[in-house]
């Protein structure tokens, strides 16, 4: 067996969603047998090598098809990829972090030591020293206390106060529920142990843990840009927040929409300052940090400004071409590859490519009538046919997948025969879809006679007949909705189902998926990205503490999948075989409950200036990480 890569995007929980469901793989390379495929026309001669500048130069423009929006915080307050990948460039310093391989490792740069203790009562302390010379941007030194802040604050009902953050960064931790619900003050599983270390102890109940490294880790936030005139004292009874510490702070130092902390980071450690966001064009300036001294190989930026632009998936090449932007990451669709290409085969461009550790979908909203029915959900992946579509969008550039998998995934390279063996295709079959349908319920006309065959379908329920309707959110110039429009409804019509699309912004529909926003939907369609520590017993729990902050965004409670996606939690890291029986266990169930239809999943292609140098993403390792190691011409 293949030793374990982990690849997704590096989130502490919550999966990253994005507008475009991405193609990629060249036709000629067209070989899912590699787990992490990865070709480069940008590769780096000595000559170039040498002249890698010294000091950080130049300006990098990144071309987004995913609309950024005002929210730096993080993934509990907007789980958008492009703003996710931001936050990893302004933020920094964590003291567990993903390597180039994708494993989990503490960072050196960070981290003098760290001890971990088995204690008696089933319980795990994780014991962390900071290194002395870390700074915040303001010259402010970074100490132990800014990461107990952090944790205090993030899991306190004050924080939660603000736009219902979900708190939940000391979950698996003693004394957390207790510390949430405001009983005490005082966190018992976390301590302040002297000025540069910290201690959390996690819950027996929580323990073994398949990513409990991941248990240790904290990220610090400046308490004084936060709370000012707060501070972070320890006791036996465990670490508290001295002062006016209170919603109403928070309202104003994290939340005020002109100087907040979620929307004008200007106190940060990650290797870039946050300069600017213009909410009219969703344009992101960002400069080097002086004060960053590296990632965990001691790695520091060269690239002395970047500017991430939206960019329309139908003239972004052009742009590039044009050079007004320099880099186009995770690029999707054959009509964008094959142009992209083009531009590669005549010089004007470098590429870049690699398997996509996600899928682009159909997401369903299992909360919502009708689609908290399995059957109406299955009757519509029945009414798509999914191949012709991914043929139709990538041209040959992606892969049909029928569960929550992507191609990047060890798991998935090791189970092709067994998914084509144990899992439903959902091949369309029109008949299938109608008898799922009947077999629902779904056997009315608008008068309660028995349906007749052409229309809406009608089910009584509880006495009143209502109709099959599907609500569906969609994003304007996106490729992968304008194929769904074409390719659904006339199959759905057929089927006694009614499909109502509504064409929004991105950051709309989130607030959509997120029940956040003015109108709740059906369906949507977007891609998802996979988290480094990819944790389906959250994506797919009945707790309603997962029912928030983009983990369980689909809104579905079943049993049978959560108990699937739960087995899994506890399997040790090491132990592959386990973890992949486990894992092929919860994929069927998820198949068989369908909370999505996926569409397909592909090679991704980063497409690139040749003022840009040594470019070298991959599934494990994202632009945001490899922004790092590249540099760009004076």
């Amino acid at each position: 067996m293949k030793n374990k890569q982990l690849v997704s995007l590096l989130l502490t929980g919550a999966m990253a969603v994005s507008l475009a469901a991405c193609g990629g793989q060249q036709t000629v390379t067209n070989n899912p047998d590699s787990t992490a495929a990865q070709s480069s026309t940008g590769e780096t001669s000595a000559e170039e090598a040498s002249a890698k500048p010294t000091a950080p130069q130049g300006q990098l423009v990144i071309g987004t098809t995913t609309q950024m929006n005002n929210d730096f915080y993080d993934t509990s307050f907007s789980n958008n990829a492009t703003n996710y990948k931001t936050y990893d460039l302004i933020h920094g310093y964590n003291t567990v972090v993903s390597d180039t391989e994708g494993a989990w490792v503490f960072d050196p740069t960070v981290v003098a030591s760290h001890e971990e203790t088995e204690n008696e009562d089933g319980t795990k302390t994780y014991t962390v020293t900071i290194n002395d010379g870390l700074t915040w941007s303001d010259g402010t030194p970074i100490t132990a206390k800014d990461y107990v802040f952090e944790l205090l604050l993030e899991s306190s009902p004050e924080m939660n106060g603000v736009d219902g953050y979900p708190s939940q960064a000391g979950y698996p931790l003693v004394g957390y529920q207790e510390y949430f619900d405001g009983q005490t003050d005082n966190f018992a599983g976390v301590h302040l142990v002297d000025d540069m270390t910290y201690s959390v102890t996690v819950r027996a109940e929580e323990l073994p843990y398949h990513y409990d490294i991941t248990y240790a880790t904290a990220v610090p936030r400046p308490m004084h840009v936060i709370a000012p005139d707060c501070d972070v004292v320890d006791a036996p009874e465990g670490a508290t927040i001295t002062g006016d510490f209170t919603t109403d702070l928070l309202l104003k130092t994290i939340n005020d929409p002109t100087t907040g902390y979620r929307y004008a980071p200007k106190v940060t450690c990650g290797p870039y300052l946050f300069d600017s966001f213009d909410v009219a064009s969703a344009q992101c300036t960002l400069s080097v940090n002086p004060s960053y001294v590296g990632d965990y190989r001691g790695v520091k930026p060269t690239i002395e400004k970047i500017i991430i632009k939206t960019v329309k998936s139908d003239t972004m090449i052009n742009e590039l071409k044009s050079g007004s932007v320099d880099l186009l990451f995770q690029c999707s669709g054959a009509d964008t590859i094959n142009a992209g290409l083009d531009l590669v085969d005549a010089g004007e461009a470098q590429d870049n490519t690699f398997f996509r550790n996600g899928y682009g979908k159909i997401q369903f909203d299992c909360s919502q009538f009708p689609t908290d029915s399995a059957n109406v959900r299955k009757a519509i992946a029945y009414c798509l046919d999914r191949n012709e579509f991914a043929r139709q969008y990538s041209g040959g550039y992606a892969a049909v997948v029928h569960s929550y998998y992507g191609m990047a995934q060890w798991e998935y390279q090791e189970s092709k025969d067994w998914i084509d063996q144990n899992l439903n295709t959902y091949e369309k079959n029109l008949d299938e879809a109608k008898a799922l349908l009947e077999e629902d319920g779904w056997t009315l006309n608008a008068d309660g006679t028995p349906y007749s065959g052409t229309g809406v379908r009608y089910k009584d329920v509880n006495g009143e007949l209502k109709p099959l309707i599907i609500e569906w959110c969609n994003t304007d110039g996106n490729p992968v909705s304008d194929l769904l429009a074409t390719m659904l409804p006339e199959a759905m019509n057929e089927v006694g189902m009614q499909l109502n699309p509504t064409t929004t912004d991105f950051p709309t529909m989130l607030a959509g998926i997120d029940h956040t926003g003015d109108k709740i939907y059906n369906m949507y369609n977007l891609a998802t990205g996979f988290a480094l520590a990819s944790s389906p017993w959250y994506y797919y729990s009945t707790d309603p503490v997962w029912m928030q902050g983009g983990y369980n965004s689909n809104w579905i409670a079943d049993d049978e999948l959560a108990a699937a996606a739960e087995a899994m939690k506890s399997i040790p890291y090491e132990d592959n075989d386990a973890w992949l029986a486990a894992w092929q266990n919860f994929i069927k169930v998820w198949n068989e409950k369908l909370p999505d239809v996926p569409l397909y999943s592909d090679e991704y292609y980063d497409f690139f200036s040749n003022k840009l140098h040594d470019w070298k993403a991959t599934s494990v390792w994202e632009w945001s990480r490899a922004v790092l190691d590249a540099w760009v011409d004076a």
